[in-house]
């Protein structure tokens, strides 16, 4: 997924470390890309089913009930996922087991805790959000039931860490398969049975429970590791102290994003919540290649600054990760963009009338949103808690100011370009400024701009299709998809979005990835026939 190449047409070389730490996060990343290529077969499926079956009023319901879990679960996050994906590479890299077991031990042991008292106090106030939020008490129910996915997601997100830390790709896909294959499941199982806006809660409570207990077998099982461990004050304080900078300010961002859906639900009726939960849940499923990238970095980066030879690198490791994500990102969500009406309808039927446009503009959010999120990595990686806490908290204050600005004129796209595109906007701003002084980034713009130019032409010859097709969407979306795929490689190659010695990296480090290790070769074989 990364690598080092000279700016000049001579070949690449790859020493031997900085090859196997690419290798391994390209593994990494990989398998997550696989676990949630496969979760969002089954749960894309489930989704659209679900959305179908409960409409734009009760989907709204569910949309709420999911907000208000998140708010807590929000408030029980003290980072030590994000602890244990920090330090466990340092640890594997170093050969001490002895702190990867009492790392996870402390970092369950906290999970556990804050997740059973969040769930328990929302289960308190439930009764009391369901009349004033959802402006019917008989939702209380649905809350409730919302309350102890709180439990669940923690824990599974908590493990999923965990493994990532380790950075076994395959175990990253299987765990997320488990989940993913019971949770879309059981949801539209339990929405043919009756149970309603509960029904995908329960469903995801279930699949984040066998989720989680899976990858336990993976952590444990799989690495020669001790379970019982007992917790102990210091371990957790030495976690918290790298931790609860983060996790404030993470948990801030967190905690207004989901009350931002919870306002718009005071203005807004639970048509328009359905038509942003809908457009959500798209959003999330844009994050299968994104979050991916995202989640294996952390871990990559840690190690090139744990090894002395490598960290001089590590600038080189950031600007090819973000070229790299642009070239594959770019021309899927544009995709989307391009066409949100098509998709949203062929998906979710024309009920769902305004969801094309929230997806477009977060499509584009997504988009403007990838060399910040990288960079904010960058910065963690490097224990530069303290600058991601104050930037974290100046995003959420000024988030939260045009929470109760935008969205009462605006209601959801007010909430759509408060989250999507404002955010993203300032959020670059901050942390590529920061990892650049840090670093010195030396960030090719230009290259940038070719890869951005590729992407703009390829979209625009979508277009004919758009006004042969017409309102047949399937066939439109097909030809469309297959278009891309031909034209977006050569158009690449011809205005120099890639060069040879990107080419060569990339399969350098792909080539080992199983089953897919093929496919970006034969990719990158055809692009480099357009190379010029």
């Amino acid at each position: 997924m990364v690598g080092m190449a000279r700016r000049s047409g001579k070949p690449a070389h790859v020493d031997p470390e900085t090859h196997k730490i690419g290798s391994a996060a390209a593994a990494t990343a990989t398998g997550v890309m696989v676990g949630k290529a496969i979760s969002i077969i089954f749960l894309g499926l489930s989704f659209i089913v679900v959305a179908r079956l409960l409409g734009p009023s009760l989907y709204g319901i569910y949309t709420l009930a999911l907000a208000v879990a998140g708010f807590g679960a929000a408030i029980g996050n003290f980072g030590v996922g994000i602890a244990m994906n920090r330090f466990i590479p340092e640890y594997l890299y170093k050969g001490d087991k002895r702190s990867i077991e009492d790392i996870l031990a402390n970092s369950f042991f906290v999970t556990i805790v804050m997740s059973l008292a969040i769930a328990v106090a929302t289960i308190a106030l439930s009764g009391m959000i369901s009349t004033n939020i959802f402006h019917n008490a008989s939702y209380t129910l649905v809350i409730d039931i919302a309350a102890v996915s709180i439990i669940s997601s923690m824990l599974f997100s908590a493990s999923y860490s965990a493994l990532l830390g380790f950075n076994k790709g395959l175990h990253l896909a299987l765990a997320n398969t488990v989940q993913a294959v019971l949770q879309s499941a059981l949801s539209v199982l339990f929405v043919f049975m009756g149970f309603g806006a509960a029904a995908p809660i329960i469903g995801m409570i279930i699949g984040y429970s066998a989720g989680f207990l899976y990858s336990l077998y993976l952590i444990y099982s799989k690495n020669g590791l001790r379970m019982l461990v007992m917790p102990s004050i210091d371990s957790i304080k030495k976690i918290f102290r790298f931790s609860v900078p983060i996790s404030v300010s993470l948990t801030s961002m967190s905690l207004v994003y989901n009350l931002a859906f919870i306002v718009v639900g005071a203005y807004a009726t639970t048509v328009v919540i359905g038509n942003l939960g809908v457009a959500s849940k798209v959003n999330s499923f844009i994050d299968i290649v994104a979050g991916s990238i995202s989640v294996s970095l952390l871990s990559m980066y840690s190690t090139t600054l744990a090894s002395k030879r490598v960290r001089a690198k590590i600038s080189q490791f950031y600007n090819h990760t973000v070229y790299y994500s642009f070239i594959l990102l770019a021309p899927i969500l544009l995709f989307i963009v391009v066409l949100a009406q098509p998709f949203s309808y062929v998906a979710f039927s024309s009920v769902y009338r305004i969801a094309p446009l929230f997806i477009a503009i977060m499509g584009i959010g997504a988009l403007i949103a990838l060399a910040g999120q990288y960079a904010n990595t960058l910065l963690m990686s490097a224990n530069k808690v303290k600058k991601v806490f104050k930037y974290n908290m100046i995003i959420s204050a000024a988030q939260l100011v045009l929470i109760f600005i935008l969205i009462p004129l605006f209601k959801g796209i007010g909430l759509v370009l408060i989250l999507f595109i404002i955010v993203p906007i300032l959020t670059n701003i901050l942390y590529i400024r920061s990892s650049d002084k840090l670093f010195r980034l030396g960030f090719d713009i230009m290259k940038l701009l070719r890869i951005m130019a590729a992407n703009g032409i390829s979209m625009l010859l979508i277009v004919p299709l758009i006004i042969i097709w017409q309102s047949n969407y399937i066939p439109l979306l097909i030809t469309a998809a297959i278009e891309l795929v031909i034209i977006y490689p050569i158009i690449l190659g011809l205005v120099r979005g890639v060069d040879r010695n990107d080419t060569r990296i990339l399969g350098s480090m792909t080539n080992k990835i199983p089953v897919l290790g093929a496919a970006f070769g034969a990719v990158l074989r055809y692009t480099a026939i357009f190379v010029r």
